[in-house]
């Protein structure tokens, strides 16, 4: 059975999966399918256990690790493809990710591609292919145990028991029933910093994009705005990578593909020259916000920690003006930085213009802080609370 890859499925190579055309199960169905004497292709897959991710749902996938010696030349392509079923009864749902390799030189190399999906609390059994287009197959199967900890028991997942459902930002377009011109928020703006949550690292790996992107949609479904501004930059390299002034759920797939192949180990040699570009670029970000003819009503800095604590300097803005949007920089730090909340250049920026630093070191906090951002947003107040 020959793998067409181009016809089978559609979606991007990353941490979502899409799922798969209901007039392509069938096909699905074949692929999973071990036929006699199939050639293997050589790879390892390490299912990720379930666990309540900044999307503040049980999140589940897996990483795969595939040796790059298996191919030589340009123009080779494979399609990740596996199905998710309840155990306990329903339907299963099918995702897929097809992919258009680079040329690959002779190497020694892997290549890691990471895959998630969201799912509602319980026993689940994931079949899992990789296949390319020499017809040869890597195959794995395991289950999974979806459930809430204790002390996350009573959260609302918004997905039933045995549901299962992609990572996208189809859901966020849609949310509520209520028009669009209904939603309090008239305009937010999230500019959100692609950077690995450990400051030190020059890889962007997949935990890394799972919790960027999976806050971004977490922050929009529970923020609802009839407009939304996402910008994508990094303080490295100096420069921003992605803008859309009406955001359109078609960018979750491009800013995931932006965050997979950024290559923060390389440095343009004008980076290196300009050693305060970065605060450049931020004070850019902040000058175009607040001096837009159509600001926004809130500003959100969402991601890690950056590793510059260089101070900015005075923003141009008139602070008279019941215009001005309200700033928020919700902080990434991993639970070891708990403790240890030194400021950098984006919390002096705050300081600046009379924003809020929120520092959140895992999906509850994370909550919490956009629950203030929500309470400041309706002209409420409670201590704690960003401006009160």
């Amino acid at each position: 059975m020959r793998l067409v890859v181009a016809g089978l499925v559609f979606g991007a190579i990353g941490l979502g999966q899409a799922l798969v055309d209901s007039d392509q199960v069938g096909a699905a169905e074949k692929y999973l399918t071990v036929e006699k004497g199939e050639q293997r292709l050589a790879c390892t897959v390490a299912p990720v256990r379930p666990y309540l991710s900044y999307l503040f749902r049980i999140q589940s996938g897996y990483f795969v690790r595939v040796p790059m010696k298996q191919f030589s030349g340009s123009g080779h392509k494979w399609v990740v493809l596996f199905r998710v079923r309840p155990e306990g009864g329903g339907s299963a749902a099918y995702f897929a990710s097809p992919w258009t390799m680079p040329d690959v030189p002779k190497t020694k190399q892997e290549i890691e591609v990471a895959g998630m999906f969201l799912v509602g609390e319980g026993r689940y059994r994931v079949d899992w292919m990789l296949g390319d287009d020499q017809n040869r197959y890597c195959r794995k199967s395991w289950t999974i145990d979806a459930k809430l900890d204790g002390n996350e028991r009573g959260m609302n997942l918004g997905l039933p028991p045995g549901a299962i459902r992609e990572v996208s930002l189809r859901h966020w377009s849609s949310i509520g029933h209520e028009p669009v011109d209904a939603r309090p928020i008239r305009r937010l703006t999230v500019l959100l910093h692609a950077a690995p949550i450990l400051p030190r690292r020059t890889r962007l790996g997949p935990q890394d994009r799972g919790i960027l992107l999976g806050s971004l949609v977490s922050l929009l479904e529970t923020l609802p705005a009839q407009s939304v501004r996402l910008v994508v930059f990094n303080l490295d390299q100096q420069k921003e990578l992605f803008r859309q002034d009406v955001l359109t759920p078609e960018a979750y797939s491009q800013v995931s593909d932006i965050m997979r192949n950024i290559q923060l180990q390389l440095v343009d040699y004008h980076v290196l020259q300009n050693r305060m570009g970065h605060i450049g670029l931020l004070t850019g970000l902040l000058t175009k916000e607040l001096n837009s003819p159509e600001p926004s009503d809130a500003v959100v800095f969402l991601g890690p920690t950056s590793r510059y604590g260089d101070k900015v300097p005075d923003l141009q803005f008139d602070e008279t003006s019941a215009a001005q949007p309200r700033l928020f920089y919700l902080q990434f730090k991993t639970d070891w930085d708990r403790g240890r909340d030194f400021p950098d250049s984006i919390d002096f920026a705050m300081k600046k213009v009379r924003g809020k630093t929120v520092i959140v070191h895992n999906p509850d906090e994370f909550a919490k802080a956009i629950k203030q951002i929500e309470v400041v947003l309706s002209g409420e107040k409670h201590p704690g609370a960003p401006g009160s």
